[in-house]
Formats: structure tokens, sequence, C-alpha cells
């Protein structure tokens, strides 16, 4: 059951950024293959602020914010400029990553390639802070609510961390990275999370053997930064900014 496209492009049309979408992908549940039919689309992408408005002395937003909701479905749209989305890439920040690589993308064109083109130039074991605090993150929410969408989350952020820093492949796909690392106890919880609507929360008794495991979960990180194959910063941020110079002085020559 794949995420409804269009309407999340009927979405971005009726809710612009203030300048022109270079990329905008569906990730949340349909990303990480627990989604149910009354799932949010959960978007976000990379915009682009036209050059001339970064020329003068007032200073443009970096955020584009939108929630609302088309055809009974609820729509959660975030744009980040590219400048911010680049330096945040260059930090290691996982969700720029996971929207550049995300399979599920409203549009198409030569900078969604050039992007997913300059994150081999970015990555580094810097991922490895961002993933361990997510990870914290989501451990705090489902101590908070117990809901299986949170529990599971904690397995999805992790097993990405992990996957990422050993093999420098971004894998959101939780049934997939289960499978792969291990954790195929997930498995039931995932289909059961596919086939119920509403939210489900788990009782403390069959959570607690899979929070068990969230100490081999967080050392799984650490010792995959400490052998992984990526380098300890970003190996070519030259030609991220090279690229992003060239794309600003495009737009201000179209303009």
């Amino acid at each position: 059951m794949g995420p409804d496209l269009e309407l999340g492009r009927r979405f971005l049309a009726a809710h612009p950024p203030p300048g022109r979408t270079l990329l905008c992908a569906v990730i949340g549940s349909h990303l990480y293959g627990y989604p149910t039919p009354d799932s949010d689309l959960d978007l976000k992408g990379i915009y682009l602020t036209p050059t001339a408005e970064l020329l003068g002395l007032s200073s443009p937003g970096e955020v584009h914010d939108q929630l609302g909701e088309i055809d009974g479905t609820t729509c959660d749209l975030t744009l980040h400029e590219i400048g911010r989305a680049l330096a945040l890439l260059l930090k290691g920040n996982g969700n720029v990553l996971e929207q550049v690589t995300s399979e599920h993308q409203l549009v198409q064109g030569p900078e969604l390639d050039a992007l997913r083109g300059l994150v081999p130039r970015a990555l580094s074991r810097a991922c490895h802070a961002h993933y361990r605090g997510y990870l914290r993150g989501m451990i705090r929410e489902h101590e908070r609510d117990g809901r299986l969408k949170s529990l599971l989350g904690t397995f999805r952020v992790g097993l990405t961390g992990v996957h990422l820093l050993q093999r420098g492949e971004i894998v959101c796909h939780l049934p997939t990275l289960a499978e792969h690392h291990g954790f195929t106890e997930l498995l039931p919880l995932i289909e059961r999370k596919r086939s119920t609507l509403g939210r489900i929360v788990v009782a403390p008794g069959e959570s607690e053997p899979l929070r068990a495991r969230w100490p081999e979960l967080e050392a799984g990180l650490d010792d995959a930064r400490a052998h992984s194959p990526l380098p300890e910063t970003p190996p070519d941020p030259e030609r991220c900014e090279a690229w992003l110079i060239a794309l600003r002085r495009a737009q201000l020559e179209e303009a």
C-alpha cells in the first residue's frame, strides 16, 4: 500500500513554499513500512529561495510549514531552504538524508538527481549523533505514551542508524531492517500496526522483551560508529557548496 502521491502533489500545489520546490518526499510510516489506511501524509523536502531575495537587507525564512487536510487525509508539510538543508546534510542530519533518498517523491527533476549525487560527498560518521539522539527521544516518547507506533519507531531509528554507519546505505524500511539485523520478533507487531486503524497501546508485559533490547540497540549504534567505513567528516563539502552556488547563480540569471 503505497502513499497517494497525487494527493500529496495537490496539497503541495495548494500550499507552495516561497520559492521553487526542489524536492518533496513522503516519509513517515509509508517509508518505514507500517502504514495504515488512515495514515497521515508526512511530506518533507527542500525549496530554493529566489537568489535576489538573499541579496538585500531582509533575511528570508528558511522553513515552510503547513498542516492541513485534503480529502480526509491529514498532510503535514515541512520544507527547508536549500542552504539550510545542505548545512544539515553536512552535519549528518538523518532527516535530510531520508528525504533525499526516499523512494516516494512528489517532484522529479535534475535537482533531485543532483542532491542524491551529493549524498556520498556529505556522508560521514557525524550521522551517529543524529540517530543516537533521535533514538533516545523515541525511547522517551514510548515511555510516555506506550503506543505501538513509538515502540516500532525506536527500532526503525536505531536500525536505520546502525545500517547507515555499517554500510553507508540509507534504509528506512523496518521489515527489511528487522530481517537483516536479527530483530524478527518485530515482524508480527509491524503486521498488527499495518492492519489496525487508530492508536494501539501495547501492554507493558508485551513490550518488555523488546524494550529490554534497547541497550543492545544503543550499543550497536556506538559499535557501528567505531568500526564504520565512513569518514569522520564529510569527504567533499566543497562540492556541495559549489553546486549550491551554481544553483543560485542559475536562478538569478533566469529571473
